[in-house]
């Protein structure tokens, strides 16, 4: 698999990447090689990330003075990613500088090490193969993805003269200097947009957002507010928070205001509408002469509710009254990770007939309280940390609980106030989101602008070109072939069985059974919380350093996600893994 050179310009010449530096795999990690006489640092795989090398986690193993005479990493020398359970990150390259005082690398790790190329120049080439994709189509696996030394040694290599490398690698550190500048801006001004929307609702909560109804007075309540306190509930809203005399104050209740405005007042949630978790999924409800679609924590977004994948079940005409929903209704996340237990959006008739699962909680407004002032609560509530306090553990999913949001402070307006919030809020709400959306089109677009890039640097468009510079095949006819390193000794018996040390017998097919009968979603109930990938991995008893080991390890991952466990956060780097808690 190649890209097509055919029109280099003049003076360039195109070879094999083994033509421009040579090529040579890491060491296997083995059992005996865990301790001896000669232990040395060395780089893996998870050493090489997108911003780099990271030296934070280094490990050490066994290597001969022969072994480190050609294993050693130089100055200069690119690393490159051999393995990887994504085609997309085999390949991933770094440059060497010397991080460390006597470093080898293991077989997880392709090197480099440049000859008629300059180490910043070839870097640009790879990182070009990784970004093109050209990578990820010449690797090859199951579950793992291997670039294997040999394909990648066959791969062809733009050569330049070598004074027009270093031009291009200059430009191209200049430009991505200034791209990376832009992603550090944009995402400054993500976090401030995203601070800045928590000040609106915070403010909208507080009545400052809007001027007061010209009839308000200090001590004075609604006659339309205090409705809401006449829907009969049993428990009195003093039995949740300790409330003062007039139904304007809180006694000390952390997070929320201690004196309202105006002809505001305190209600419990439950008094400020009705609340009614959804029906439990089971096996029984599966089919049936009454199926419907419902919604549940996956289809339920802050402020928005994705119906591009709904399920259904069986509900009875009775339940069927019970759980429908209504324009107006807002759900809210029962059951989610800790920052986005509570998490609300409100229903707009996306899909009629539709009901909803015990992994939501349903609040329809009484008729005192507008359903969009109360997405505002709710909404605030969850950003202000309100919802994350009252919630409680449950394996790895905090719970909101049903009776522990009814019995949270309501904060109530007159209606005609709750309106002109509601107006106010969402005209500076859409304006962020607004902001948020092109900054976040911004961003999107930059990874194409560096495909564009390194693209154009190894197309010889980048720079232009020096007539008078040694070309490229003078460079190859004066330097020669890569020098060859020493070949690695064969193993004798001492290195096998340093200081007496046995050598046990290979039990990889039982260990493989072994570890093909992990639930990685039984882990993950027992961890209690959700774990960051390679967590999972070393729970699993899996050796991130043996390559059939990783293999299985993601052979076992792909067969339950998305049937009992899912991932949270970003798919490519950092993924977090957690219990599907309605999983069948």
């Amino acid at each position: 698999m190649t890209l097509d050179y055919s029109g280099a310009p003049n003076g360039w010449a195109v070879v094999r990447v083994d033509r421009a530096g040579a090529v040579r795999l890491g060491r296997q990690r083995s059992p005996d090689k865990h301790t001896g006489e000669h232990t040395t640092k060395y780089l893996r795989a998870a050493n090489i990330t997108p911003a780099g090398l990271n030296l934070t986690d280094i490990l050490e193993m066994d290597f001969t003075p022969a072994e480190r005479a050609v294993l050693s990493l130089r100055v200069g020398d690119i690393v490159l990613t051999e393995a990887s359970g994504s085609a997309s990150h085999v390949g991933r390259a770094a440059l060497w500088s010397g991080g460390l005082p006597e470093c080898c690398y293991q077989n997880t790790i392709i090197r480099f090490r440049p000859h008629v190329a300059l180490p910043d120049y070839a870097l640009v080439v790879f990182r070009h193969y990784a970004a093109s994709g050209l990578f990820a189509r010449v690797a090859r696996g199951v579950g793992i993805q291997h670039l294997g030394a040999g394909r990648f040694s066959e791969l062809q290599f733009p050569l330049p003269p070598l004074n027009e490398q270093k031009r291009i690698a200059d430009a191209v550190g200049k430009r991505l200097s200034e791209i990376r500048e832009a992603e550090a801006h944009l995402r400054s001004a993500l976090i401030r947009l995203d601070a800045q929307r928590k000040e609106i609702l915070a403010t909208a909560l507080s009545g400052a957002l809007v001027a007061a109804s010209p009839d308000s007075s200090a001590g004075k309540v609604d006659k339309v507010s205090l409705a809401a306190t006449q829907i009969k509930k049993k428990t009195s809203a003093q039995q949740a928070f300790r409330m003062g005399k007039d139904s304007t104050t809180l006694e000390h209740l952390d997070g929320y205001l201690d004196v309202l405005p105006p002809a505001w007042v305190w209600v419990r949630v439950d008094q400020a509408g009705e609340v009614t978790i959804g029906r439990q999924r089971s096996p029984e409800h599966h089919h049936g002469q009454h199926m419907r679609p419902y919604l549940r924590v996956a289809n339920v977004y802050e402020d928005r509710i994705d119906t591009t994948e709904i399920h259904e079940m069986n509900f009875t005409p009775e339940e069927y009254e019970v759980y429908a929903l209504e324009y107006g209704d807002i759900l809210l996340n029962e059951g989610q990770s800790p920052e986005l237990v509570g998490r609300p959006a409100i229903f707009r008739d996306e899909l009629p007939g539709i009901c909803f699962q015990n992994t939501l909680i349903r609040f329809r407004s009484a008729p005192a309280v507008d359903p969009e002032y109360a997405l505002l609560v709710f909404m605030h509530y969850l950003h202000s940390g309100q919802f994350r306090k009252i919630a409680r553990w449950s394996t790895n999913i905090a719970h909101l609980g049903l009776d522990r949001f009814r019995s949270m402070p309501f904060p109530l307006p007159p209606l005609l106030e709750q309106k002109k919030i509601v107006k106010e809020a969402r005209r500076r709400l859409d304006m962020t989101t607004s902001q948020s959306s092109a900054i976040r089109s911004s961003l999107d677009r930059l990874p194409e602008m560096e495909r564009e890039l390194l693209a154009a640097a190894v197309a010889g468009e980048l720079v232009p070109q020096v007539p008078e510079d040694e070309s490229a095949a003078q460079l190859l006819v004066r330097l020669g072939m890569p020098s060859e390193d020493v070949a690695l000794p064969p193993p004798t018996q001492k290195d096998s069985n340093a200081k007496g040390d046995t050598v046990k017998p290979n039990n990889s097919s039982s260990t493989r059974a072994t570890k093909a009968n992990v639930q990685l979603s039984t882990l993950l109930r027992k961890a209690g919380r959700p774990l960051p990938l390679p967590e999972l991995f070393a729970l699993a008893g899996f050796d991130r350093d043996q390559p059939e080991q990783v293999e299985l390890f993601y052979l076992v991952l792909r067969s339950e996600l998305d049937r009992t466990i899912r991932q949270m956060g970003d798919p490519v780097e950092n993924a977090m893994l957690e219990v599907i808690s309605d999983a069948p």
